[in-house]
């Protein structure tokens, strides 16, 4: 029977420090999926916004674009997720934050819309700000965090804006929460890669 060897003190924290080393550069949050919500729902309000001056009577239909997003960000998520090797525990909390989020802007888009509920985009950005904040948080990244906060202050200031003003707090807030934190994370993402 072989005799196992005994790892030194020093061994073992350089066995613990490589395998950190790896986890790091299993950094698989490509930063895509913020950068396409970031640009679809600023696209939106802004055709949105220009559409109410310019009497376009089909402008409302260019809030389906981000129903068909939910196609390419499920292919987003899938391909993330087999490219990860390592689980973290937040990434199961992640995961249902987000499906939750969907679901519940799913039924408020329902809602909004058969009710005709007033001031909906303040409504709309305070629910937004719940899964970006959150994301921020499991995640120690700052611009998330931010991004959320925003959400929430530009979700108190839109109830005294009119229509179609509101487009573009939306828009601003679209950046601030998605489309900025997609752009940090593609740079941390394609900064890791390069490391591999």
């Amino acid at each position: 029977m072989d005799e196992e060897k005994q790892l030194t003190e020093q061994e073992s924290l350089e066995l613990i420090a490589s395998m950190i080393a790896k986890a790091k550069c299993d950094y698989s949050e490509t930063g895509v999926g913020a950068l396409m919500w970031g640009t679809i729902i600023t696209f939106c309000s802004l055709v949105t916004f220009a559409g109410y001056f310019l009497h376009w009577d089909w402008v409302s239909i260019i809030w389906y674009l981000p129903m068909l997003a939910v196609i390419p960000q499920i292919i987003i998520s899938v391909k993330e997720t087999k490219a990860k090797k390592y689980k973290t525990h937040t990434d199961d909390a992640m995961a249902g934050i987000w499906i939750s989020f969907g679901i519940s802007l799913s039924l408020l888009s329902y809602f909004v819309n058969k009710y005709h509920v007033p001031h909906e985009v303040s409504i709309f950005l305070v629910l937004y700000g719940y899964p970006t904040f959150s994301s921020g948080i499991a995640r120690k990244f700052k611009p998330m965090i931010i991004g959320g906060i925003a959400c929430w202050i530009l979700a108190i200031f839109s109830m005294f804006v009119a229509f179609p003003y509101t487009m573009l707090i939306s828009a601003a807030e679209a950046l601030l929460a998605w489309f900025i934190p997609g752009l940090i994370l593609r740079g941390i993402y394609l900064k890791a890669k390069k490391h591999v």
